[in-house]
């Protein structure tokens, strides 16, 4: 008889991940920067600044490897971002949220300088086949890389209802669905969409698309 492991990831909403700073979630440490707060990850220094005088408030994100001399920057953003390092130390993994019902997910690639978001494609199917009430605000956020770092695992989460009453609110919600979703770190091009809540362990391989 063949068995299949399934794990079930702890539910860290946005602002708990944010005021925690440091959460291990799966295989994954991940760590919510603060400006002109330095913190360790896995043998490197991540750290957050703002320019003085810089009316945007634009943030910058920097690392450096033990040992190394001068931070590098690997990200600029405006609001709140949640950090995590791949197995093979040559991405980072982004969850951006610019405001507080939207977010992106962003690979930085600190050997190029490259960023890229990864979340467009798997956003656009969930809408597609999962079909929320339009009124549910979806974000899509990463939970961490496979082994290799060439997938990343996506979970669509329920941010919030623009409704105008407790009664709307309920009957959008019920329109949700915990859906999760293997897409290509390089690219977010989608090889695997869950319409489950419970993940195999192993949930990352190599895959043509398709559904569980």
């Amino acid at each position: 008889m063949t068995y299949r492991v399934f794990i079930v990831f702890s539910l860290l909403v946005i602002h708990s991940t944010a005021s925690a700073q440091v959460v291990e979630r799966g295989n994954a440490i991940w760590v919510g920067l603060k400006p002109g707060v330095t913190y360790r990850l896995e043998g490197y220094e991540v750290s957050e600044y703002i320019t003085p005088g810089d009316k945007n408030y634009t943030r910058r994100a920097y690392i450096k490897r033990d040992g190394e001399k001068e931070l590098r920057l690997f990200y600029t953003h405006g609001r709140q971002i949640v950090v995590t390092l791949g197995h093979r130390r040559s991405l980072v993994l982004i969850n951006d949220w610019g405001a507080t019902k939207s977010g992106k997910i962003v690979v930085a690639n600190l050997r190029s300088g490259e960023k890229t978001q990864i979340d467009s494609q798997a956003l656009k199917m969930y809408r597609q086949h999962a079909r929320p009430d339009h009124r549910l605000w979806i974000v899509p956020e990463a939970y961490g890389f496979s082994p290799h770092d060439r997938q990343v695992l996506i979970k669509m989460v329920k941010e919030d209802a623009s409704a105008a009453t407790a009664e709307e609110s309920a009957r959008s919600s019920r329109t949700y669905k915990e859906w999760w979703y293997v897409v290509r770190s390089g690219n977010g091009q989608v090889e695997r969409e869950y319409r489950t809540n419970k993940i195999p362990q192993r949930w990352w391989g190599t895959y043509r698309r398709r559904r569980v």
